[in-house]
């Protein structure tokens, strides 16, 4: 537990946002001690794995993974929870590390350790980037959100626990669906890296306009695990969960290794067949879905561009 009490994490944001501010200016996250743990932390997922790899048994367990995804009106909020154990006599880093649709933004963070919560604040750019390059210098705890390719962003951080203690993270994200091909995706990275005890993907979908389909399919689904995708789907409701025990988890009988690596994406649409769409109304404010189906094609004219600059030289003209 030494060094615990002074814990200080920041994460900061590179590049344009995972968190929504009021400014359109850059922010970071900063993670400091809570006096008073919140209340309710309802949750979902998280991939970890440990730094020293030269053990043969592995003294860092991944208890639990959990995604918990509600989606009303083509909004997602989607809460990661994941549960680690160190069980070796001595004090082990734990890594923690989500992708995230780069359209998502960050709402919370926090992590549980042996009781004590430490939770995420807003804090302005260039304030935020001093307190991470101190928070480095001195060793401190230290995290950031970083491009992880086209459709994601990364978050990582990395927290040393004591011996025989365990540690909960919980990110939450939320974003609004794009209709895109005529549906609305979620996409969910789950990349556990080793087989967890209990794993469990839930979404809920809530489509006041009804629902005229819903699908999910994931890019790591064997003909094995593809019958523990179970779905629910009514008029206005749609409930997709995905479970799989460790050994359904296991690449083949008996090996460590986990089948559970790639992306989790469910795709929906709503019913369409009001001519005006649909106008929701709350607080005042008001937001207008249509999606008009027989407009005809626009013509495009399609220009292609090849840049020979000075900054192109090298592998990039290559390619």
């Amino acid at each position: 537990m030494s060094g615990l009490l002074g814990i200080r994490l920041l994460l900061l944001l590179w590049g344009c946002g995972c968190l929504w501010l009021t400014s359109p200016t850059s922010a970071a996250l900063v993670i400091f001690e809570d006096t008073e743990a919140p209340e309710e932390m309802t949750g979902s997922a998280t991939w970890l794995q440990k730094r020293s790899t030269n053990e043969t048994m592995p003294q860092v367990e991944v208890h639990s993974v959990t995604v918990d995804c509600t989606v009303t009106s083509r909004f997602a909020h989607t809460v990661i929870t994941s549960v680690a154990l160190n069980r070796a006599n001595s004090s082990k880093e734990i890594f923690f590390e989500v992708e995230l649709p780069k359209s998502a933004f960050i709402t919370n963070f926090s992590m549980e350790i042996e009781g004590k919560v430490y939770v995420g604040e807003v804090k302005e750019k260039e304030k935020a980037k001093k307190q991470y390059e101190k928070a480095v210098s001195s060793g401190q705890t230290a995290g950031l959100v970083k491009a992880s390719g086209r459709k994601m962003e990364k978050f990582s951080v990395s927290v040393s626990i004591a011996a025989e203690s365990n540690v909960t993270f919980i990110l939450t994200y939320e974003e609004l669906l794009q209709r895109k091909l005529g549906q609305y995706e979620i996409q969910i990275r789950v990349k556990p890296k080793s087989l967890v005890q209990q794993f469990r993907i839930l979404a809920n979908i809530y489509e006041p306009q009804g629902l005229s389909y819903v699908d999910a399919q994931a890019t790591f689904l064997s003909n094995e695990l593809l019958p523990l995708v179970e779905k629910t789907v009514m008029d206005k409701k749609a409930q997709i969960s995905f479970s799989p025990t460790v050994e359904q988890q296991r690449k083949c009988p008996g090996c460590d290794g986990t089948l559970i690596d790639g992306d989790f994406i469910i795709k929906y649409d709503v019913d369409r067949q009001g001519s005006l769409g649909d106008i929701q109304i709350v607080n005042g404010y008001f937001v207008h879905f249509f999606a008009p189906p027989d407009l005809p094609r626009v013509p495009k004219n399609v220009v292609f561009v090849i840049d020979r600059s000075g900054s192109m030289s090298g592998r990039k003209m290559a390619q």
